[in-house]
């Protein structure tokens, strides 16, 4: 019951803070050709959610990136509260890929849209690949994108494979690959669940995959990253070697 009312409370809190801040804020992003006070909005809005629905993170390996590069980002993927405790967890400028349906929701669906998120269908193959097409070119211009690439949310925990798409997209791109094990979210809002509840999740950034520095034709350097991603998104957080790291900075 506690963990209903506080996922209400934050749902009326989190959607008045949108339609009052939304609209000037992507006014004022408008007219200054600048997204970064949406980003920083979006950032707040994600960090506060999870605090009030007693959602704690602990992040490791934030050392591992460097603030004048761009990334790609590619989580494992058990729950839909993963998008705001990776945005929250890494506390970048992101952009991702999102249901086609989250751009019809008012204000919401304009500053997503504003800050570089791509729609997505997963049902049309020729308008996903013209996603694909699309969050490439916003990696070649500079921006940090997050992509799941199993596609969809895992039900036991365990790794789906992997699509092509993302690693298409790393490629054409050119930036580094960040795999990002997450752990716990699965226990704080399930698959099929609607209430969020507390609990402490894990956010691995593990070693950034260099593209450049993988031989082959381009299928071959395709499946060599998807091999390595695949294995970091496999490994324990304890266990695997490239995302160790002793140092845990709490964020809620």
């Amino acid at each position: 019951m506690v963990a209903r009312l506080r996922t209400l409370f934050v749902a009326v809190i989190l959607s008045a803070y949108l339609f009052i801040f939304g609209p000037p804020a992507l006014l004022v992003a408008w007219l200054l050709g600048s997204t970064r006070m949406v980003f920083a909005l979006a950032v707040l809005a994600a960090r506060f959610g999870l605090w009030a629905t007693g959602v704690r993170i602990c992040v490791h390996g934030l050392d591992h990136l460097d603030d004048g590069r761009s990334y790609l980002f590619m989580p494992n993927h058990t729950s839909n509260v993963d998008p705001p405790v990776v945005v929250a967890a890494l506390g970048r400028d992101v952009s991702m890929m999102g249901k086609e349906s989250l751009f019809r929701i008012p204000v919401f669906g304009w500053a997503i849209r504003f800050v570089g998120f791509v729609p997505i269908s997963r049902e049309d193959r020729a308008s996903a690949i013209d996603s694909v097409d699309q969050a490439t070119k916003l990696l070649q211009q500079g921006l940090d994108f997050v992509i799941f690439p199993e596609g969809t949310r895992s039900r036991d925990g365990k790794i789906l494979p992997l699509k092509k798409g993302p690693f298409f997209m790393a490629q054409q791109g050119g930036v580094p690959v960040v795999p990002v094990r997450v752990r716990g979210t699965e226990d704080v809002l399930p698959k099929g669940g609607s209430v969020i509840h507390a609990g402490v999740v894990d956010v691995e950034v593990c070693l950034p995959i260099e593209v450049t520095s993988l031989d082959g034709n381009d299928e071959s350097v395709r499946e060599q990253l998807r091999a390595q991603v695949t294995k970091a998104l496999q490994s324990d957080l304890t266990h695997f070697e490239a995302c160790a790291t002793p140092q845990c900075n709490e964020r809620s």
